[in-house]
């Protein structure tokens, strides 16, 4: 029974060491972002460039994802000047969001939860389609998108 009980918690220590090494010892590692099926909508206010959005795809490091979001879009460029948003990993960690006032579209991971407590990291966003969906009586337009990302998160 003695030795049962030590094996359990040798293994139980070899399980758990991984996990708070990663928070003792954050590891910077690539990110790849993909949604290339159009499950980005967005809807935009043409008279303030006001936009939320929802988002589903698959990111190295989160699995199946969901994202969402808030912010203001300049409308004569395309380029997001602000936004905040939450994405939900597979397994339910998140990782909070704004994007950076860089003028190129850049996400920048600002903490989480679960194994992403404290998470940092950043990726470019290149949008590569977008299709007018609708346009509401009050002129709001509601697109689809794709995009792709590469950079670097760090948990």
């Amino acid at each position: 029974m003695k030795s049962k009980i030590i094996g359990l918690a040798v293994a139980m220590y070899f399980l758990a060491w991984p996990a708070m090494a990663s928070l003792d010892n954050p590891v910077s590692r690539p990110v790849k972002v993909t949604n290339s099926h159009g499950h980005l909508l967005i809807t935009v206010d043409p008279g303030t460039g006001d936009y939320e959005f929802i988002d589903w795809g698959t990111a190295s490091h989160l699995g199946q994802f969901t994202n969402s979001g808030t912010g203001v879009l300049d409308l004569n460029t395309g380029v997001f000047l602000s936004g905040t948003g939450v994405l939900v990993a597979a397994d339910g960690d998140t990782i909070d969001w704004k994007v950076a006032d860089d003028g190129i579209n850049t996400v920048v991971y600002t903490g989480g939860t679960g194994r992403f407590g404290g998470v940092t990291g950043r990726f470019p966003v290149t949008i590569t389609s977008q299709t007018l969906i609708s346009m509401n009586s009050d002129g709001t337009l509601t697109f689809l998108m794709t995009y792709e990302g590469n950079g670097t998160i760090t948990y």
